[in-house]
């Protein structure tokens, strides 16, 4: 049973999903997702319904992020992929919940780049997050980390860093903080004194290529192959040959999310990393 806080009356209906992801590593657009968590719930009531899928990345994991959440590549091998688990993701939270995360930038932009990748759309839920709920209802603590929160209030003394149970220490958080609400007023005020994102914000954008990038657009068309030299910030410059599928931008960047034959799994590439390419015969489909 969690801990029983004041609710305000007009929150008293309002369904709440609080959501985590983990993942591959910290950057969306070249990383993929590993779990997903939630909890939907409404304010003052204990039953709460839970979700937690892992998911196969298409991908080993690197032993940096088996660190930190334990998951391995044994784990997700029989696992679907983000398409599929996103699709009962997003049917799980439903249209009119309001998602809160900690860190919401960082799940947005991993489960945005999934649908992407997945050609899928989420809905127009706000999300809140309780680093900022928290640094303007408790400013100056030392830290607004998610264990360092949960440590701080009494809720855990450790984190096991898997999505359903940040999910859960989310929740908690959450009805901590409603209880220091405003007593009047609706649920459109509230939001407006937070930050309240949308899963849109990292929705891909389609772009239209310059004349420059002729053979990319033609090997996407068609189906064929391209041989480019990439330069890797991690491995420095190397070879690769990739079947491009998709092309959009995020933020200032454009990405080619194509099928790599050294990698024999999908990767996602920066087109400003691509120094060169040439287009080969499609003389076979990946």
């Amino acid at each position: 049973m969690s801990e029983q806080f004041p609710v305000p009356a007009y929150l008293s209906g309002v369904t709440f999903v609080a959501f985590d992801t983990e993942t591959t590593g910290l950057f969306a657009a070249t990383n993929n997702i590993v779990e997903v968590g939630a909890v939907r719930f409404r304010l003052g009531q204990d039953n709460a319904e839970t979700f937690q899928e892992l998911v196969n990345p298409g991908r080993r994991i690197p032993a940096d992020a088996i660190r930190v959440h334990g998951i391995t590549d044994e784990m997700v091998a029989l696992a679907e992929p983000a398409g599929p688990v996103l699709e009962r993701f997003i049917s799980f939270c439903r249209p009119e919940s309001v998602l809160i995360s900690h860190h919401a930038p960082f799940d947005i932009s991993f489960i945005g780049c999934e649908l992407n990748r997945a050609g899928l759309s989420f809905g127009d839920n706000p999300i809140l997050d309780t680093i900022d709920i928290y640094r303007r209802l408790f400013p100056g603590l030392y830290s607004y980390s998610l264990l360092s929160l949960v440590t701080h209030f009494g809720i855990s003394k450790s984190q096991e860093h898997r999505a359903l149970s940040d999910a859960v220490f989310v929740r908690s958080l959450f009805e901590r903080a409603a209880a220091l609400f405003p007593s009047a007023g609706d649920l459109a005020s509230l939001l407006a004194g937070f930050t309240a994102h949308r899963m849109n914000e990292w929705s891909g954008e389609k772009v239209d290529l310059p004349d420059t990038y002729s053979d990319l657009k033609l090997a996407l068309d068609t189906k064929q192959c391209l041989e480019i030299i990439y330069e890797s910030p991690v491995r420095g410059s190397e070879t690769r040959r990739i079947w491009p599928e998709r092309i959009y931008a995020q933020g200032q960047s454009i990405y080619v999310t194509a099928f790599c034959e050294k990698a024999s799994a999908e990767r996602t590439f920066r087109l400003d990393r691509i120094v060169d390419f040439k287009l080969l015969r499609a003389d076979r489909e990946p």
